[in-house]
């Protein structure tokens, strides 16, 4: 009997995959119960106010590129092979993203351009599972 595959997040605090075919994959931030500031990836404590009283809250799946460069070397030990794009999303809760992009390509990519996340598979693990990473494309 073959064992099935599942996908799994490469890191289960940054994002949130789709549980039924109804749901959308989301980034996973926190809100401050106290001034209202939202961060990616979620905290413990308001960076703006310091207060502890922060809640776990789904961000949305579209922003807007607020800065992008290309790589054209890839790191050592990294998991995704140069070119690639990196940018900034700020979505409109107001907290920005850092982010691998899925264009390399500058010529398509705009500042102020709207964004959406997606999520790929990156690897297989020991298990043989797909290995998922979220990134941002232009829409």
């Amino acid at each position: 009997m073959a064992v099935q595959r599942k996908q799994v997040p490469i890191d289960g605090r940054l994002f949130k995959l789709p549980s039924s075919p109804s749901e959308k994959a989301h980034l996973i931030g926190s809100r401050c119960r106290s001034c209202g500031e939202t961060f990616f990836p979620k905290r413990s404590y308001c960076a703006n106010c310091t207060s502890p009283d922060m809640e776990e809250v789904a961000l949305s799946t579209r922003g807007k590129l607020e800065t992008f460069t290309i790589s054209r070397a890839t790191p050592p030990g990294s998991l995704i092979q140069a070119p690639y794009g990196l940018g900034y999303v700020r979505l409109p809760e107001g907290c920005i993203v850092q982010t691998v992009l899925s264009e390399c390509d500058p010529q398509k990519l705009e500042i102020d351009m709207d964004m959406e996340l997606v999520i790929e598979k990156i690897r297989e693990d020991e298990e043989g599972n797909d290995v998922m990473a979220f990134k941002f494309k232009p829409v």
